[in-house]
């Protein structure tokens, strides 16, 4: 079976001409509609999703298991042919956010979803007011779409001993198909599970029902259990520390870091309004030895979950970097692309990439490049100084320039302002200004960031976003 990847936008919910409500059960009432929409069209959220498609739908008789840390809950649907699609509902409480996953499959489409509220959504009075938006609403969308209710009920322990929370099933039909939508409710979360089967799927709702009763939600000390295997499993083995390749200058040098920094790590919260995930949330840390030099390094994607861990070290060739990531539900399985014709250099696989340095007599950074582990070039940056300005190009491996940027710089070597340009015909790209907090060591340690904007004929520094830095001494 061959597959692919395609991106795939969600649509933007029409919920601008719905009214706001005050009190408690209209506020559930409202976010009951709101979902009814979710379950009904499909995606509509506030960002990009994708699909992965084949040309032959699999079979859920395949086995497999689909296992979501982020949403809390496991199916036993395939682990890498299924859509992502995040979802973003306006209430009068706030933003409740979630995301959709669906599956084609041979025997039916199954799809699974979440969204949490603001509000305590699983006491008794409030999950009955849900579940009653939520019957009225489908029914009412259904009825518009010429299908009917065909049954409902609400399932308990004794007959499903794996759920511990209230559960609703709808079932309908169309002149074409068949759908059944269970919704479960757990503390502020609200998860929707279904199946549609088409008129030659029928024969499969025997099958269909127990994908559905396979649905188990995680508790959350399983999840953050899962999570830290994860981790634990993307750990490189550790680099050579030694001999040390004979350099003018340390990684946290090169970083504008002063003092003996042992670990640095970098928080970012958005004031645009329009990040996925607001608050505070990780973005990095990176490990430093004694002598300033880098020994590991974690990333952290858009929703703040560990996402790639780096180790560097020194082997024969100079230093180097060995890379690890974790794989995530929400982001595309990886595009496998097909090498360059004719016989490629071996790569080495003790690491994944090289560098090199260069520095100027001011003992300034001015070029640092990425070798793969088969020597070829990857990347190539390259700085230049001019008083208090630092011009940084990109280049790819062919040599052409891939980004430019400019930046003015503080007394500290800290930027103050930066300036992307566009590569082709040097026209602006983007511009930002930034305000800094110290530590004693004279580190930043809080950067406000803020973007050019014009609006309405007026252009100005707005406010973008901040990143924090927790940094631990030797």
């Amino acid at each position: 079976m061959s597959w692919r990847v395609v991106p795939e936008m969600s649509l933007r919910s029409n919920l601008e001409s719905l009214s706001r409500f005050s009190s408690q059960s209209s506020v559930i009432i409202f976010f009951a509609f709101v979902f009814t929409l979710l379950a009904a069209n499909g995606n509509p959220g506030l960002a990009q999703g994708f699909r992965v498609e084949s040309k032959e739908a699999p079979s859920v008789v395949e086995g497999g298991s689909f296992v979501s840390l982020q949403g809390r809950f496991s199916i036993a649907l395939p682990k890498h042919h299924h859509s992502f699609g995040p979802l973003a509902v306006e209430t009068s409480f706030g933003t409740a956010k979630g995301d959709t996953y669906g599956w084609n499959m041979k025997e039916g489409t199954f799809s699974t979803g979440y969204i949490d509220a603001l509000e305590i959504l699983e006491e008794p009075e409030t999950s009955k007011q849900l579940f009653d938006g939520l019957r009225a609403g489908l029914a009412a969308w259904v009825g518009s779409k010429n299908g009917k209710l065909i049954s409902e009920r609400t399932i308990d322990r004794q007959e499903h001993p794996t759920l511990e929370h209230p559960t609703l099933e709808l079932k309908f039909e169309f002149h074409d198909a068949l759908v059944l939508r269970r919704f479960y409710v757990v503390s502020r979360r609200l998860y929707l599970v279904s199946f549609m089967l088409r008129t030659e799927q029928r024969p499969h709702e025997a099958l269909a029902f127990k994908v559905l009763d396979s649905f188990t939600i995680l508790t959350e000390d399983q999840a953050n259990a899962a999570l830290k295997q994860k981790a634990a499993e993307a750990e490189p083995s550790p680099l050579p520390q030694e001999p040390v390749l004979a350099r003018v200058r340390s990684d946290a040098e090169d970083e504008g870091l002063r003092g003996k920094v042992k670990t640095v790590f970098t928080e970012s919260e958005d004031l645009s309004g329009t990040w996925s995930v607001q608050g505070r949330k990780p973005n990095g840390k990176e490990y430093y030895n004694s002598l300033g030099n880098l020994t590991k390094r974690e990333f952290y994607d858009y929703k703040g979950n560990l996402y790639e861990i780096t180790v560097y070290g020194y082997l024969d060739v100079g230093r180097v970097s060995r890379s690890k990531r974790i794989e995530r539900e929400y982001n595309p399985p990886p595009i496998v692309l097909a090498g360059p014709a004719g016989p490629t250099p071996k790569p080495d696989p003790r690491y994944s990439n090289k560098f090199t340095f260069q520095y100027d007599e001011a003992k300034r950074l001015t070029e640092k490049s990425w070798f793969m582990n088969n020597g070829e070039l990857q990347i190539r940056y390259v700085y230049k100084y001019s008083g208090n300005q630092r011009e940084e190009l990109v280049y790819s491996a062919d040599g052409s320039l891939n980004q430019r940027y400019l930046a003015i710089l503080d007394g500290k070597g800290n930027e103050t302002e930066q300036t992307s340009f566009e590569t082709r015909g040097g026209a602006i790209r983007d511009k930002y200004s930034y305000t800094y907090e110290f530590d004693a060591q004279g580190n930043w340690v809080k950067q406000t960031t803020s973007k050019w904007m014009t609006k309405d004929g007026k252009s100005q520094y707005v406010p973008a976003y901040i990143n924090y830095r927790t940094i631990v001494y030797y």
